[in-house]
């Protein structure tokens, strides 16, 4: 009889985990300032004609690429492994960055209010792929201060973490269920291993939250490999604010 239990309380189990497995949820891409792009998972296009928004069905999976191509040829196409949450709504930014360069980013929501975000920045939005015109709105300078002083690698930095390594930690941090719990096992990931810029910037990635994704560049810049690339993890984040602070503490550590 308590074998029959057992049999019948596993066949529970993998019903309710295949139920949550099965709640693939959304997913939403959106250029804020209204450039046109087709979504792609994997090789399946997801919108017939350009749009500044797609929605479409979570194919499920552990994890699947997301991929943004313009219209214009001549701009890159954009891509990212997305680490899968069954059941949400996950949202993606298709913006440039402070280099002129278009980012697909993590987002908490959606905002497609026009007026407001073009009321909030002074570049007016090029057409898609005019890269040079917007190299004059940028600040090149304020990377070559964060930059001054810094050493090629963190002390005691050697060996950053392999790929295969880095991305079964990605899976378990992007697995925790609060933000909170996510930052702390990426704070704790990051303090026994050595990472590179670029496995920052896709930690950072998962954080819906500024306030994570500030934290986590700061903690991390101590165990960061190639330092000298750290105007990366800056990019990354979402606010000029952010960015400065960031900036202000490589500073104070670089003296």
């Amino acid at each position: 009889m308590n074998s029959l239990a057992r049999y019948f309380m596993v066949i529970f189990l993998i019903t309710i985990s295949l139920s949550s497995i099965a709640q693939f949820g959304t997913v939403v891409v959106f250029a804020p300032k209204g450039e046109k792009f087709t979504l792609f998972f994997g090789s399946k296009s997801k919108n017939a004609e350009p749009s500044a928004r797609v929605e479409a069905d979570n194919p499920g999976g552990p994890s699947f690429k997301i991929k943004v191509v313009f219209p214009d040829a001549s701009v890159k196409e954009l891509s990212k492994m997305v680490f899968n949450r069954p059941g949400a709504t996950m949202y993606y930014k298709v913006e440039k960055n402070a280099k002129g360069v278009f980012t697909l980013e993590s987002t908490s929501s959606e905002w497609m209010d026009e007026v407001k975000t073009t009321g909030q920045e002074n570049p007016t939005p090029p057409p898609a792929g005019s890269g040079s015109t917007d190299k004059k709105e940028t600040k090149p300078e304020e990377p070559a201060k964060a930059e001054t002083g810094k050493s090629a690698k963190a002390a005691g930095c050697d060996h950053p973490m392999s790929d295969p390594d880095f991305t079964g930690q990605l899976v378990d941090i992007s697995a925790r269920p609060f933000e909170p719990m996510q930052l702390s096992a990426a704070k704790k990931m990051t303090e026994t291993h050595c990472l590179t810029v670029s496995q920052v910037v896709l930690v950072i990635h998962v954080f819906d939250t500024e306030s994570s994704r500030l934290s986590f560049a700061k903690f991390a810049y101590d165990h960061t490999y190639d330092r000298d690339n750290y105007s990366d993890v800056k990019d990354a984040l979402h606010s000029d604010k952010s960015r400065t602070e960031l900036d202000r503490y490589i500073s104070e550590k670089s003296k």
